[in-house]
């Protein structure tokens, strides 16, 4: 049998074609380049995900225990995370209170509440953060996720005013994007 050239180079081409997309889906995920020493991941860990979210923090207005007025408390995120930062990117999980994080396959990780906590660049934006693990899937995306980490972010600071004593129980929706990695154990 013989083969012309043009069969022979798209065959070479789709094989080509086949390992770099191979990969490119193996390739480690790489940590973000720069990060506080406050809240860098242990060296036990290494970067296995990095997801973008896009959504909401959502605050109340409550009264101050001290009873010296009210002010605005972080109630839950809700945010929709993406595969990249591309607004036409596949949406991969979501976001929520806990602070949780759901992959589209079901798996999950919940944070213990006891996050690492840096002031963002951006005076505007939410701090960053390092999540460390108080539940989680062992298996599926995932799966032995020991620790989130909040980088990049841009708003979802609750509002300087409209919080007092006439207005406990109010409720805003600030809108935020974020970066989220996800590290395992090496």
């Amino acid at each position: 049998m013989m083969w012309s050239w043009n069969e022979v180079g798209s065959g070479v081409s789709a094989a080509l074609g086949l390992v770099l997309v191979a990969g490119c889906s193996s390739a480690p995920v790489a940590a973000p380049s720069v990060v506080p020493a406050a809240i860098e991941a242990p060296a036990t860990v290494a970067p296995a995900l990095r997801w973008y979210a896009r959504g909401t923090q959502n605050y109340t207005c409550t009264a101050r225990p001290d009873g010296a007025g009210a002010e605005w408390k972080l109630t839950a995120p809700e945010a929709n995370l993406y595969a990249s930062a591309d607004p036409g990117a596949p949406q991969v999980g979501t976001h929520s209170a806990g602070p949780s994080w759901v992959a589209s396959d079901g798996s999950h990780f919940v944070g213990n509440g006891a996050a690492a906590k840096k002031a963002s660049p951006d005076p505007s934006a939410i701090p960053w953060l390092l999540v460390p693990k108080k539940e989680g899937d062992t298996a599926g995306t995932l799966g032995g996720v020991e620790y989130v980490q909040r980088v990049d972010t841009v708003g979802g600071q609750p509002p300087a005013t409209g919080c007092d004593a006439g207005s406990t129980g109010a409720t805003v929706k600030i809108p935020y994007s974020a970066t989220y990695v996800f590290y395992r154990t090496r």
